[in-house]
């Protein structure tokens, strides 16, 4: 028998390849992928290990690979202009970089000042023990307490996950995976930063400067957010932060490289649900970005990995589902990110010159129209001065997050001169409050959604986790492993004394 299959083979292998891959691509577990950003790029990896080479997986993406991982090009210099910083505990950015052979570029941190309606309201210096020395009159044990905090109640339970996953277990909701990490993390999305903040003993003054400065800056919001991404945000302003050298972008692209996906450069217009009696497919409709045309694909499995916001843009439409599958989720926050290579107007940020300016800037207050100010390092680590054989003040590179365009008047107000202005504008994360909506990762049957995990927050890490909780989702479903679905197995669990 085995000898007349191989006889088989041979005869279609000489009448052409072509035979082959078609028959291949018939028997094929067939997945498609919407959305080549870090959600899009590390599932179909996932799933690619997961199922190995038995299945064919499609990427459409209509723009570029990396999503809201992206640089931009100042003065022949390139900088981050979308996610720029990853925690040292993101396992899974940290193993990418490592397995891809990526240098890690450390962020040198430099001077930092908060900035309120009064003016400056504290600012760092170069010597540590006097920046101490003042954040403690300032805060009291407020600023120490804060990481005991952070990693008590937060990381050594948020790092949970990690085990889970690696034994391929998998939530059907942002709300079970939440409470696999944690009982207390569902609770988090129930209250505001404030309140928790609050109830932990800390200050007023710390809440309103040093916390909310963390969050007008990471999210362009306030401490009203719920308090898990509020969390997320206060260890983005942490020691030890890093980036990809070269650009953040780079780990999407191998991912897919890696994945051996297959890219398809087109917008996904329409999913259509095929359904008999025993088996379900989707259609999936798209308008190639290359000349406009349409055009058609069916696959077993699809992974939308782009967030649901409420935007005519790349708007997909769900037709024959016997329930309505939401096209927006939730209102997202627009974010600008203001990028200008010249003079910074040092009095607007409380400072009389360049020598007494700081690296960084965050506002406190949210009457003030811009939420952050940071002198910017290519991604390759070096200031844009260094490249320079005669650098002024002008060749300065600055970044500005704002939660709307600004007018000439403030872009004046902002910097004395300017050579070159770029504006990036993001409709990066959701609009985070207390008791929001926390979407499920199953749409429908065979059908996911990965960005549902940023309504607990939105975080290049988080996306990672989304992305691998949905291709252990697909494989345990498409293998009918159900135990390992929206279960906990008793060997996860942390033993007594890591409690």
């Amino acid at each position: 028998m085995w000898r007349y299959i191989v006889c088989i083979l041979l005869i279609f292998s000489m009448a052409g390849p072509s035979i082959q891959d078609e028959e291949d691509d018939q028997e094929a577990t067939r997945i498609g992928i919407i959305g080549g950003g870090i959600s899009g790029t590390s599932t179909a990896y996932y799933l690619r290990k997961l199922f190995g080479d038995g299945v064919k997986i499609d990427l459409f993406e209509s723009e570029r690979v990396g999503g809201r991982l992206a640089n931009i090009n100042i003065d022949g210099v390139e900088y981050e202009a979308g996610g720029s910083i990853l925690h040292p505990k993101n396992k899974y950015m940290v193993e990418f970089a490592k397995q891809f052979g990526y240098e890690q570029r450390t962020s040198t941190g430099g001077r930092m000042a908060l900035y309120g309606n009064s003016g400056v309201i504290i600012e760092s210096c170069s010597w540590n023990l006097v920046t101490m020395a003042k954040f403690f009159w300032r805060y009291g044990f407020d600023v120490s307490n804060i990481e005991t905090f952070l990693k008590e109640t937060f990381f050594d339970k948020f790092d949970r996950i990690y085990n889970l996953q690696d034994e391929g277990l998998a939530f059907t909701t942002v709300e079970e995976l939440l409470r696999a990490m944690d009982e207390s993390f569902v609770n988090f999305t129930k209250i505001t930063l404030q309140t928790l903040l609050e109830e932990k003993g800390y200050s007023e003054r710390f809440i309103n400067e040093i916390a909310m400065g963390a969050l007008r800056t990471n999210y362009g919001q306030t401490t009203n957010v719920h308090a898990f991404v509020g969390a997320v945000s206060l260890a983005g302003v942490e020691k030890g932060l890093w980036a990809v050298k070269g650009g953040n972008f780079q780990i999407p692209e191998r991912l897919l490289k890696k994945s051996k996906a297959t890219l398809i450069n087109a917008e996904v217009t329409q999913v259509i649900l095929q359904k008999d009696s025993t088996d379900v497919s989707y259609e999936v409709n798209y308008k190639n970005t290359a000349d406009g045309k349409t055009n058609s694909r069916e696959y077993d499995i699809v992974v939308v990995a782009a967030p649901f916001r409420n935007s005519e843009k790349n708007k997909i439409e769900f037709v024959d589902f016997p329930t309505e599958i939401p096209s927006s989720i939730t209102d997202f926050h627009r974010t600008l990110a203001l990028f200008v290579q010249g003079t910074p107007n040092y009095t607007t940020y409380g400072f009389n010159s360049a020598d007494d300016f700081p690296e960084s800037v965050l506002t406190t207050n949210e009457s003030i129209f811009w939420n952050s100010y940071g002198k910017q390092s290519s991604v390759s680590g070096k200031k844009h001065l260094e490249k320079k054989t005669d650098p002024t003040e002008d060749d300065i590179v600055s970044k500005i997050f704002l939660n709307k365009v600004p007018t000439e008047e403030q872009v004046r107000l902002l910097f004395q001169t300017r050579k070159e202005l770029r504006l990036v504008d993001w409709l990066a994360y959701p609009e985070y409050k207390p008791n929001m909506e926390l979407p499920a990762f199953v749409l429908y049957d065979q059908l996911y959604y990965v960005n549902a995990i940023e309504s607990a927050a939105s975080a290049v890490e988080m996306d990672v986790i989304g992305a691998r909780n949905v291709a252990n989702l697909a494989y345990n479903h498409w293998n009918n492993i159900f135990d390992k679905v929206d279960e906990i197995n008793i060997k996860s669990e942390p033993k007594k004394e890591e409690l």
